[in-house]
């Protein structure tokens, strides 16, 4: 049976009775500060989770209980990250002109953007080199606006802004069957379809193709994450200000460190030499895991081994950006799918009741950040604590790190169950 929907009132008995809640904390942020308001988190639920990705993208495996992406979200996820990167480029003119309303994007572009912040780190790294200061904040406030009913419904002026600055359909299943790709290894302009009946489209697991001026090279992904860390390796030799992807804050996420992304830098050039970018590339078959699994075989070097696929993780994707998209993004339908088999969405789950799990969540949450903040380490959390430190994230990128640091002396990274095995500083 629907339930009526929460009141303001309703909302601010909840933040009273959690104050009381919180006066049994001794460390002072913890205790006098909203790291997460009651309401926001109840936002973000009801709004953005609730419009969700459709379930049958995914199906649960039955060994592990999480759900797994289809080959149909893998080519969404991959079309939504490159619309992401042309909605960030034109984002340029909007920081030269602050005054305009910034429109909002497709939802595809807009879970991408969610899930790119939700990466705490990579975000804050590429913020800083591109300098967009309007992704700071999740615009959840304007999306709720446009939500009726648990559908994203984009206004006329978001709609005719896309089409006229991105330059792409608005609509995700409107977009042309194609993309255009750069060879690795000459940088000549290759064609390639996003989908193929043989399973190696763009947009899928086992993309390949080849390019008329390098017949003798298979490019795929693994070879296009390979081009992307050749160009950064060399550029960064040839510009001593520069750094690699990942490497750009110290390993506690507190402060820009040069000096620690020249040192890695100097160790990748004693491994791997100095040889010109092309005769690098075709040394190691244009595999960025031959790079990783010569990087971590080395004898003669100051790196720790275990520290190796966390800090070439960026260049394990072959997108611009820094975080893998494609694996947050299937980490988000067992997310969102959670709250939607739950009742959230639905009118079937008691609001009294979700007044209460908000409370536990952002209870727990303190409790988790406490624990990080004492021991320097933190555990796996549920669903309900994760919402919270999702909503704690997306007030804003500075905001976040600025509160982490006071709580906990660093970044409190945010990442996926499947990056456990080779973490720098503190994570999920």
């Amino acid at each position: 049976m629907s339930k009526p929907s929460h009141t303001n009132q309703h909302l601010r008995d909840l933040d009273a009775k959690f104050d009381s809640f919180k006066s049994n904390f001794t460390v002072p942020i913890l205790k006098d500060q909203h790291l997460v308001f009651i309401e926001t988190v109840n936002r973000y639920i009801n709004t953005f989770l609730s419009t969700g990705v459709p379930s049958h993208l995914g199906a649960k495996n039955d060994t592990t209980g999480f759900r797994e992406a289809s080959p149909k979200l893998r080519l969404l996820s991959s079309k939504a990250i490159h619309r992401l990167d042309l909605w960030i480029n034109t984002l340029v003119f909007h920081k030269h002109h602050p005054d305009r309303e910034l429109p909002l994007p497709p939802l595809d572009v807009l879970i991408m953007l969610n899930a790119y912040m939700l990466s705490p780190r990579p975000f804050l790294e590429d913020l800083r080199v591109r300098d967009l200061p309007q992704l700071q904040t999740f615009p959840i406030k304007e999306i709720a606006s446009r939500i009726h009913n648990n559908e994203y419904k984009a206004t006329p002026h978001d709609i005719e802004s896309w089409m006229h600055t991105v330059r792409v359909p608005f609509d995700i299943a409107q977009m042309a069957e194609f993309i255009d790709i750069t060879c690795p290894r000459c940088a000549r302009h290759l064609r390639v379809n996003w989908e193929e009946s043989s399973g190696k489209g763009y947009g899928q697991a086992a993309f390949e193709t080849t390019c008329p001026s390098c017949p003798t090279l298979v490019v795929n992904h693994d070879a296009l994450c390979a081009g992307k860390f050749l160009t950064d390796f060399k550029t960064c030799q040839h510009d001593q200000k520069s750094v690699l992807q990942g490497t750009l804050l110290d390993q506690n996420g507190v402060r820009d460190s040069l000096e620690g992304g020249r040192f890695f830098l100097n160790e990748l050039v004693n491994i791997l030499g100095k040889a010109p970018r092309n005769e690098l590339g075709d040394q190691i078959s244009w595999s960025m895991e031959t790079i990783v699994h010569r990087v971590e075989s080395a004898k003669d070097t100051r790196l720790h081994k275990k520290s190796v696929r966390a800090l070439l993780r960026p260049y394990r994707n072959s997108s611009p950006f820094t975080a893998d998209l494609v694996d947050k993004a299937f980490s988000y339908i067992d997310f969102t799918e959670y709250f939607r088999e739950d009742g959230w969405f639905d009118g079937s789950m008691d609001e009294d009741f979700k007044g209460e799990v908000l409370i536990a969540g952002i209870a727990e949450y303190l409790k988790f950040v406490r624990i990080a903040a004492e021991t320097n380490k933190t555990s796996y959390v549920s669903h309900e604590v994760d919402v919270v430190w999702h909503a704690h994230q997306l007030i804003g990128a500075h905001a976040y790190r600025e509160q982490s640091i006071q709580v906990t002396g660093g970044l409190l990274d945010h990442l996926p169950i499947s990056h456990m095995g080779d973490t720098l500083g503190v994570s999920t």
